[in-house]
């Protein structure tokens, strides 16, 4: 039997206008890219282009585009007749995923190198503000002042711990391997404490040493004639 549609000559339904795709659309097209194999982890050490990242990331080309017009580009190649960008992935990301954690913790991974000129001097500025009036207050310890008190402490457990066996009733009732098996516990315990009062803090600076260091390798001392014109103290 032949369908009444063949002999009418039905139309195929309209296809949707070209143009911005709808909301519905753009979700299913991005359900679709995630549910696709990422290429080998290798791939992402070449330059890649705008097309790849915004697959990875599931975003629009031209949204990747525009926050990469300040990105460095790694190479240019041609395609369709065109040059187009191609950039390094851990450098293109870093302009497409915002940075998280505290502004402070960000700074405090920079050096004088990496920070534009009036952004390094602000910095500066503000921390050596800072740590004066820390100072004035008695918030601020130096260093040294830090290290000699530990130092201190340090000593007068060594000495006091030294006393436990030589203060010990009865201590004549002691064997030799008992009397030594003391005096090798107490010697490991003012050796952990030594290590902890007094190598630890060597090794981890306080704020004055670490903001010191970071002036040195700016190359000059910030004073107060580096504070912006016009400042009040």
């Amino acid at each position: 039997m032949v369908d009444l549609s063949d002999l009418m000559g039905a139309e195929e339904p309209a296809g949707r206008p070209r143009g911005r795709p709808t909301k519905a659309e753009a979700e299913a097209r991005l359900q679709k890219q995630m549910q696709e194999d990422l290429p080998h982890y290798t791939e992402f050490r070449k330059p890649v282009g705008v097309m790849f990242i915004a697959n990875v990331v599931g975003k629009q080309p031209k949204q990747i585009q525009k926050r990469l017009e300040k990105c460095p580009v790694s190479k240019w190649a041609t395609h369709g007749g065109k040059q187009v960008p191609f950039y390094d992935f851990m450098t293109a990301m870093s302009y497409l995923v915002p940075p998280r954690g505290s502004i402070e913790d960000w700074f405090a991974q920079q050096n004088a190198a990496s920070l534009p000129p009036y952004v390094n001097k602000m910095w500066w500025d503000s921390a050596h503000q800072r740590n004066r009036v820390m100072l004035a207050s008695g918030d601020l310890w130096h260093t040294e002042d830090v290290m000699l008190v530990l130092g201190r402490v340090a000593m007068m457990i060594r000495q006091d711990v030294k006393m436990w066996i030589e203060d010990l009733p009865e201590k004549e009732l002691l064997s030799n391997k008992q009397y030594g098996a003391l005096v090798d516990a107490t010697n490991r315990l003012v050796e952990e404490i030594r290590k902890t009062l007094v190598e630890m803090p060597r090794e981890t600076l306080s704020m004055t040493a670490h903001i010191k260091s970071e002036l040195d390798s700016s190359g000059r001392m910030i004073d107060d004639a580096d504070r912006p014109a016009g400042d009040d103290e």
